[in-house]
C-alpha cells in the first residue's frame, strides 16, 4: 500500500480524503504511511482538546505543529487551567496564524492572562465562544473588546455565579459579578465588525444594550436575546429599525399586548429578516397578521411555547410564507390533526418541523405531513399522541425525503404504530423512540427491516425492548443508544451480528448486560470508538481493562464508576489510545 501511494499525486489523495464520510476515518489512513500521515494532518482544520493530560509541559505546541491548517480550536471540554494553554498557543503563533475560531465555553472564568498573550500576537480571531462561564462580568467584556477588535461572532450566553447554598449576596455584589449594560455598550463601541452575538441568559442587561448594539454594530446579522427578562419590545425594535442586514433574531418573553402601537413597526422594520424565533411569549393574531403582510424573506419560523395566538393567526402566516423551510410550534395546544391538515397545504417547501408536546396530534398528522410536504426531511413529534388512534390510518403513502424522525415520549406508540411510520419513511436515517414504554423488539425489528439506511437508533428507557431483532446486516448503523433499556447479552449479540460498523454505543444503566456480552459484541464491531457503561453493575474495572486492551479502535470509554479510576490508570488507558471520561 505504501508503495502504491506514490502512483497518485497528493492532490488526488486530498480529494479522496475530503470525501470520507467521517473525519475520524482519517486516523486509519494516517497509519498506512508517512505520506498519508502528513496529508491527513494538513487536512484537519478543527482541533478539540479534551484531556488535560495531553497538555502537560506545553504539548499543545506539538499538536499545533502537526496540524498546519487549523482554523478552529475547541477547549470547552478541557478540564485544566486554560491560561498556560492559551499562552502556549500565543507562542506558537507562526503555526496558528490561520486561527479564526476559539471556544472556551464551560469554564469557571474567562482566562484573561492567556487571552491577553494570545491577543497581542493573534489579530485574526473572528469567532469567540465563551458561554456558560461560571463567572462573567463587565471587566471581562472590556478585555475581549480591547484584545479582539475584529471579532465577527461572540457568544457570552448563560453565565452563572458559583453561589454556595449558604451565601448571601447583595444587589451591589451581583452587579459586580455579572454582565450589565455597561459591558455590552463597551463591546458595541469596540466591535464594529460584529455580525452575530448571543447574550441570552444575562439577566441584568436591558433594552439599553440592544440600543447600543443597534447604534454601533450596523453589520449585525444575527442576535440571540433569550431569557433576558429586562429586554422588551422597545429594544428589539431598535435593532430591527437600524440594522439593515439583520437576518436572524431569537428572543423570548417578549410580550406583545393586543393594543400595542408597535405591531406594524415590528412586522415591517427589517426587510432582510429570514429567521424569526420567538419563545415563551404572549403573541396575538394581530401581530401575526402584520408579519404576514410584511413580505419578509422569511424561511425559518418558531413560535414555541407561545400563547394567545390562534389557528387563524398561524394560518395567515403560513399562507403568506409558503417558502418556509423550518417551522417550530412546540406545545401549541390548540393544534389538532384537522388543523394540521389545513396548515400542511401551505408547507410544500418545508424540510423541518417540530410539533413536540402538541398533545392532540396523532399518527394522522404524521401521515398528512408525509403526503403533503414533499420536501420534508426531519419530523419531531416528541410527546404527542401517536399510537392513540388505531383504525383510521390510510396506507400507501411514502416520503423518500424524510431522514430524521423523533417520536420519543409517546407512551402509546406501539409496534404497529412504529411499523406504519417506518413504512412512510423508507430512507429514514435517524430514529428516536426513547421512553416509548409500549414498544417491544418487534417494532424495532420491523423499523430496521423497512429502513435499512438507519445510521442512528435511540431507544433509551424502553423497558420492553431487550433486543433489536434478527435480520440482515445493517452496514449503515453507526450509533445506538439504549440507555436504561432492558437490553441484555442476547441483545448485544444481535447488535454484534448485524452492526459490524457500529461506532458509538450507549449502554448507561443497562443492568442486564455483562462484561462477557460486551466482550463478545466488541469482537464483531471492530469500528467501535465510544462506549458508555455508566451504571452497568455487572461490568467490573478488570473486565473494562480487558475490553480496552483487546479493542484497538476504542477511543473513549465511560466506565461503570469513575471514582475507581486514578490519574495513573487514566494515563495508562490513554497510552493505549483510549480516554476515560465521566460523561
Amino acid at each position: 500500500m505504501a508503495n502504491g501511494c506514490k502512483n497518485l499525486p497528493e492532490e488526488c489523495w486530498e480529494l479522496i480524503f475530503n470525501r470520507l464520510h467521517h473525519q475520524s476515518d482519517l486516523e486509519s489512513f494516517s497509519l498506512v504511511c508517512k505520506q498519508f500521515l502528513s496529508l491527513t494532518n494538513r487536512l484537519r482544520v478543527h482541533l478539540s482538546v479534551i484531556d488535560s493530560t495531553l497538555l502537560i509541559h506545553g504539548t499543545i505546541s506539538k499538536l499545533i505543529h502537526r496540524f498546519l491548517n487549523l482554523n478552529s480550536i475547541d477547549l470547552s471540554n478541557f478540564k485544566g487551567d486554560l491560561d498556560p494553554v492559551l499562552i502556549d498557543l500565543a507562542n506558537s503563533v507562526s503555526y496558528t496564524s490561520n486561527l479564526e475560531q476559539l471556544d472556551i465555553s464551560g469554564h469557571k472564568k474567562l482566562p484573561v492572562k492567556g487571552l491577553k498573550e494570545l491577543g497581542l500576537k493573534l489579530k485574526g480571531l473572528r469567532v469567540l465562544k465563551c458561554s456558560n462561564l461560571i463567572v462573567l462580568r463587565d471587566t471581562d467584556l472590556y478585555v475581549i473588546a480591547e484584545l479582539f477588535p475584529f471579532l465577527e461572532e461572540l457568544d457570552i450566553s448563560y453565565p452563572g455565579m458559583d453561589l454556595d447554598s449558604g451565601s448571601r449576596y447583595s444587589a451591589h455584589d451581583v452587579s459586580n459579578w455579572t454582565v450589565t449594560d455597561s459591558g455590552v455598550e463597551v463591546l458595541s463601541v469596540n466591535l464594529s465588525s460584529l455580525r452575530k452575538i448571543n447574550v441570552s441568559g444575562n439577566h441584568l442587561i436591558s433594552d439599553r444594550s440592544l440600543v447600543a448594539l443597534s447604534m454601533n454594530c450596523l453589520n449585525l446579522e444575527g442576535v440571540e436575546v433569550e431569557d433576558c427578562a429586562l429586554v422588551t419590545l422597545k429594544g428589539i425594535l431598535s435593532l430591527l429599525r437600524t440594522c439593515a442586514a439583520l437576518r436572524w433574531i431569537s428572543m423570548s418573553e417578549i410580550h406583545v399586548a393586543r393594543s400595542s402601537s408597535d405591531f406594524e413597526c415590528l412586522a415591517t422594520s427589517s426587510r432582510s429578516l429570514q429567521t424569526l424565533e420567538v419563545s415563551n411569549s404572549f403573541i396575538t393574531d394581530e401581530f401575526l397578521f402584520l408579519v404576514a403582510k410584511a413580505s419578509l424573506p422569511l424561511y425559518r419560523l418558531s413560535l414555541s411555547w407561545c400563547t394567545y395566538f390562534t389557528l387563524s393567526g398561524i394560518s395567515s402566516l403560513c399562507c403568506a410564507y409558503r417558502t418556509l423551510k423550518c417551522l417550530s410550534l412546540i406545545e401549541v395546544d390548540f393544534l389538532t390533526d384537522e388543523s394540521m391538515n389545513d396548515l400542511s397545504q401551505y408547507l410544500q417547501c418545508l424540510d423541518t418541523i417540530d410539533l413536540s408536546r402538541c398533545v392532540r396530534l396523532t399518527i394522522l398528522t404524521f401521515f398528512t405531513l408525509a403526503r403533503n410536504c414533499p420536501s420534508l426531511e426531519e419530523v419531531n413529534m416528541e410527546n404527542t399522541s401517536i399510537g392513540m388512534k388505531k383504525d383510521c390510518f390510510p396506507n400507501g403513502v411514502k416520503n423518500p425525503r424524510i431522514r430524521a424522525v423523533n417520536l420519543a415520549d409517546n407512551l402509546s406508540l406501539d409496534d404497529d404504530a412504529l411499523t406504519k411510520v417506518a413504512s412512510m419513511c423508507p430512507n429514514m436515517e435517524i430514529l428516536d423512540v426513547s421512553s416509548c414504554t409500549s414498544l417491544t423488539e418487534a417494532g424495532i425489528a420491523s423499523a430496521l427491516a423497512m429502513c435499512s439506511q438507519i445510521r442512528k437508533l435511540q431507544f433509551d428507557d424502553c423497558p420492553l425492548t431487550i433486543r433489536i431483532g434478527k435480520g440482515a446486516e445493517l452496514p449503515n448503523l453507526e450509533a445506538i443508544s439504549a440507555a436504561g433499556s432492558a437490553l441484555n447479552d442476547e441483545g448485544l449479540a444481535m447488535i454484534g451480528s448485524r452492526c459490524s460498523r457500529l461506532v458509538k454505543l450507549n449502554l448507561e444503566n443497562c443492568k442486564e448486560v455483562t462484561a462477557e456480552g460486551i466482550q463478545a459484541m466488541v469482537k464483531q464491531c471492530r469500528s467501535l470508538r465510544e462506549i458508555n457503561l455508566k451504571k452497568c453493575p455487572q461490568v467490573s474495572i478488570n473486565s473494562l481493562s480487558s475490553l480496552v486492551f483487546s479493542s484497538p479502535s476504542l477511543r473513549r470509554v465511560i466506565p461503570p464508576c469513575c471514582s475507581a479510576f486514578s490519574d495513573g490508570l487514566r494515563g495508562f488507558y490513554l497510552h493505549h489510545g483510549c480516554r476515560v471520561s465521566s460523561g
